[in-house]
């Protein structure tokens, strides 16, 4: 488990991988209880619980680059082979030795299943190619004759990599040992022809041609000039100048390298730098180029096709200047496009020349300026993928890191002045958004006036009116690059862009963008499409709802909303911002319905709701709950915008309906942020009924927290349903009077006011509504000792969600009759109906669901004296609930668990979860619990025969 927690470092593993990793493929029925109480082992293993956190789907596990030895190793090759790539081979050398140093025996040794075993096999290809590399490396500083002896061991070890058959070659043929390098070549030959059945490949056997005749280019440092054409006439080199200050992208430069310096003959490298405006493509371009010019000994070639502007270059002028690079004359150069193009492929034919093509629009505007026989190498910037291109190899570009953009910002303006102001300086790189050009005007303007603090630029940017005004200097600027970009765009598509401006939210998919211009959401997406095509917007694909997502970079939003504010019908922006807001609202009614399987138990308003949003419900809510977790920070910043909109009807509706998922996923302080905001809106417009829907949503969460304004909201809220006649209001305030008196031990009073609860109910038609009552109202009578008319009550409970078809009702009716059977020993009974309840809560993966049956399930194994098994349960509980943060069942999970270890005679452990047991009611206000963990904490004290410990083990008694 720690194995493969460590090898997914800082990020999620799921479950269900920790289970196959484990097992393979015939885990145990009990896989995930019992992957819960290895976690839980981990945590105390490692003597700090935080370092494993929780998540919705698994465990991932928090550690530093620095305290693990294969991403330190990582680390250290990725600095040797940038070093190389950059010609700095000594400091190459350092880092890749102590990349191979970090290495002491094989990889994940005595760590079984396959999982593990696929992991060493590539962590140990790493290794050799660490190896690789520094033999290289050394071979190129001169150290042949240290090397023979290792590169002899590596070929034994190592028969098929003829890399190091080549390297050992080199080295003997360096040392003047030619007889043995060629008998070096003929043993790799029969190692390959004997275990593979093929020739060496290309490589081996030039190096052995160039042995056998003393070829001049194999005696001093590797390179790739042995395969070049010579030319008789000056090799162009028309690349633009290096940046001398350029940042970052280092794994980038290393694949770029990779691929255009490739040595396979059947295929031509072509690379595509793809980005956002302004993110660096030709910069990164140019970089790369430089690095590899001695690689290419026929020389470079450089053309700007001006592909993001209205006038983009004709290929037939680009084509001329291409031909010119080459030495061809203007008297030699065909007038038929035909000619030309075959000219300039005749040109290029075997040569080793790197071909840079700036800025291009589409893949037509390129097709006849590409090599049509491997020589060359060709690298592409381009705001579009150009996926057409065949063998291309893709590259995106993303924004800078903050600590790249720190030290951009300090090579340009000074290092000193960064230092001076630490926090202005990031905060100014933050409004830069990670754009290099944003970045480096800023640290131009900086550069330009030396008695400007950081602070003082800062200070300008902070208002967004005039933000893209100081990112210019002279011609360049990022409003005027982004402009060019927004004039090739079509009228629709200009419109899309600002409108979504409008929106405060962060994130769109295409039915935001279909409610914005009313229209269905084919269209939408064609539109979407156009402004990620050029970069616009940023795209990306929901592994959550399948589907694609789009998003701003924040100055290109900013850049949208100048363009919004200059638009003259303000009224049409905000009636769209409504739509918007109201598809939400129809999206997250329709997710909630399908969750629950009804419109039961939710008060509903006037809100407008966008008339498209219904045609659209099952291309994008197949997975309802996992819309919900997609649309989090989504429907918190539309409540936020609803309010400001003063939508204070929208507002309220979308908060009460989001409780779903809060409540799901136990969000209670968004849940009570969302709420407040709403409680504003509707008290400053006056909107009585809003308010009172609000207020008890929040005393609904007042109860789930156990907080000490729970009664009183609800008392507030039931006054204002009454006052206005609400029988739903009311009877919905009721029903959480009810719960709050059951579980503060008022089981009386319960019973009334559920009573009470369900007749409204029964008035207003709501079935849903009616079963959840029907359940608690069981719950209230086993307390007053009535089994038999719990029982009833579970029963008809049960029925009603069968009725409905509502497999949620179902699981609660069936929880509810579970704890009436275990209430009255029947515990085979119950562990039936807790198991039926689990399975249908897992199949909805509603996690609090879980944990109830969960609980019951180890309380009905443990009446049977199956004690492991209830561990697994109430451990799988424990787990769900500090992931929930669901404070009830995790009491009862954790009494459970004393239960389990004082029934193994385990006495010091069982004490420590009855006293934390104990603590978790006495905070919940739960009395009759609290007093029952005291009298078993008691018992055991009795049973073990010792008097009450001291210390901080004794429950705090907090009521």
């Amino acid at each position: 488990m720690l194995a493969n927690l460590l090898m997914a470092a800082n990020h999620v593993v799921t479950v269900d991988k920790l289970i196959g990793a484990v097992w393979d493929a015939s885990p145990p029925s009990s896989a995930r209880g019992q992957i819960q109480i290895c976690i839980s082992a981990l945590r105390r293993a490692l003597r700090s619980p935080e370092i494993i956190d929780t998540n919705p789907l698994g465990y991932s596990i928090r550690v530093a680059r620095q305290q693990l030895d294969y991403l330190m190793f990582d680390d250290a090759l990725a600095q040797g082979r940038s070093a190389a790539a950059k010609g700095r081979l000594d400091e190459a050398l350092t880092h890749l030795d102590r990349a191979i140093d970090i290495w002491s025996g094989p990889a994940l040794g005595g760590v079984p299943g396959r999982a593990a075993e696929v992991v060493s096999h590539r962590l140990e290809e790493r290794r050799i190619m660490a190896l690789e590399d520094r033999a290289e490396i050394r071979l190129g500083l001169g150290g042949h004759r240290e090397l023979v002896e290792e590169l002899a061991a590596l070929t034994t070890e190592h028969p098929l990599r003829e890399r190091l058959w080549g390297f050992r070659m080199l080295a003997l043929y360096r040392s003047g040992r030619q007889a043995e390098a060629l008998a070096t070549y003929r043993t790799a030959r029969s190692n390959l022809v004997n275990e593979l059945g093929i020739e060496p490949s290309q490589y081996l056997r030039k190096l052995e041609r160039a042995i056998l005749s003393q070829d001049n280019s194999i005696s001093g440092p590797v390179d790739d000039r042995r395969t070049g054409t010579a030319t008789s006439v000056h090799p162009p080199q028309e690349l633009p100048a290096d940046l001398p200050d350029f940042v970052g992208h280092a794994a980038l430069i290393d694949g770029l390298a990779a691929t255009l310096t490739s040595e396979d003959t059947k295929q031509i490298p072509i690379a595509v730098i793809t980005g956002a405006p302004g993110c660096g493509k030709t910069s990164l371009a140019l970089h790369v180029a430089h690095l590899l010019r001695t690689k290419f000994v026929n020389g470079s070639l450089y053309a700007c096709l001006y592909g993001s502007t209205a006038q983009p270059r004709s290929t037939d002028a680009v084509l001329s200047d291409l031909l010119h690079g080459l030495g061809v004359a203007p008297a030699a150069i065909p007038v038929a496009p035909g000619q030309r193009i075959n000219l300039l492929r005749s040109q290029m034919a075997m040569r080793r020349l790197l071909i840079v093509l700036d800025d291009v629009g589409n893949e037509d505007q390129i097709a006849d300026l590409l090599p049509g026989v491997p020589g060359p190498a060709v690298l592409i910037t381009s705001r579009r993928r150009l996926a057409g291109i065949p063998g291309a190899r893709a590259i995106d570009v993303a924004m800078m890191s903050a600590d790249e953009s720190l030290t951009l910002l300090g090579r340009i303006c000074g290092e000193q002045r960064v230092a001076a102001a630490p926090d202005a300086a990031a905060e100014l790189t933050r409004m830069c958004g990670g754009l290099p050009l944003a970045v480096r005007i800023a640290a131009v303007r900086l550069a330009a006036h030396p008695h400007w603090a950081v602070g003082t630029l800062l200070d300008r940017l902070r208002d967004e009116r005039s933000r893209l005004d100081e990112l210019s200097h002279g011609d360049v600027g990022v409003r005027s690059l982004l402009a060019d970009v927004y004039e090739s765009l079509t009228v629709p598509a200009q419109t899309l862009f600002w409108l979504l401006s409008a929106l405060e939210i962060h994130e769109f998919s295409a039915w935001t963008a279909a409610a914005l211009l009313d229209c269905d959401t084919k269209r939408a997406t064609t539109l979407l499409d156009e402004l990620a095509d050029v970069r616009l917007l940023e795209a990306h694909f929901s592994a959550l709802t399948r589907q694609p997502r789009y998003r701003f970079h924040e100055l290109v939003r900013v850049f949208a909303s100048e363009h919004r504010l200059t638009q003259d019908d303000r009224k049409e922006c905000v009636e769209a911002v409504t739509r918007s807001l109201g598809a939400l609202l129809a999206f997250a009614e329709e997710a909630h319905q399908r969750i629950y399987g009804g419109r039961f138990a939710v008060l509903h308003g006037t809100a407008p709701r966008w008339a498209g949003a219904r045609a659209e419900f099952d291309r994008f809510l197949g997975d309802p709950t996992a819309w919900f977790d997609e649309e989090r920070t989504t429907l918190e910043v539309a409540i936020r915008q609803a309010a400001e909109l003063e939508l204070d009807e929208l507002c309220w509706e979308l908060a009460i309906v989001s409780v779903t998922m809060y409540e799901r996923r136990g969000l209670f302080a968004e849940w009570r942020t969302a709420h407040n905001i709403a409680l504003e809106a509707t008290s400053r417009a006056g909107n009585r009924r809003g308010n009172a829907a609000v207020l008890a949503s929040l005393g609904s969460l007042g109860i789930a927290q156990h907080a000490e304004d729970d009664g009183e909201n609800l008392l507030h809220a039931m006054s204002l349903f009454d006052a206005a006649g609400d029988q739903a209001g009311s009877a919905l305030t009721l029903r959480n009077l009810a719960h709050l008196d059951r579980i503060q031990g008022r089981p009386a009073m319960a019973v009334l006011r559920y009573e009470q609860a369900l007749e409204k109910f029964r008035a207003v038609g709501d079935l849903g509504a009616q079963a959840h009552v029907l359940s608690g109202l069981a719950r209230s009578h086993l307390d007053l000792g009535s089994s038999g008319r719990a029982e009833i009550l579970a029963k008809e409970s049960l029925a009603l969600g069968e009725q409905l078809g509502n497999r949620r009702l179902q699981a609660q009716a069936l929880y509810r009759l579970g704890e009436v059977f275990a209430d009255s020993g029947q515990s085979l009974a119950a562990k039936a109906v807790f198991q039926s309840a689990l399975d249908l809560a897992r199949a909805q993966d509603d996690r609090i669901g879980q944990s109830y049956a969960l609980n019951g399930l180890g309380g009905a194994l443990l009446d049977q004296n199956e004690f492991t098994a209830a561990e697994i349960h109430f451990s799988e509980a424990v787990e769900i609930c500090r992931m929930t943060h669901e404070r009830n069942v995790h009491a009862h999970a954790l009494f459970g668990l004393g239960r389990v270890y004082m029934g193994r005679g385990e006495f010091d452990t069982a004490e420590q979860f009855f006293v934390q047991a104990a603590n978790a009611f006495a905070m919940q206000k739960n009395n009759p619990w609290h007093t029952r963990s005291i009298e078993e904490l008691g018992a055991l004290r009795r049973a073990a025969g010792r008097l009450p410990a001291r210390g901080g083990n004794e429950p705090t008694g907090e009521r």
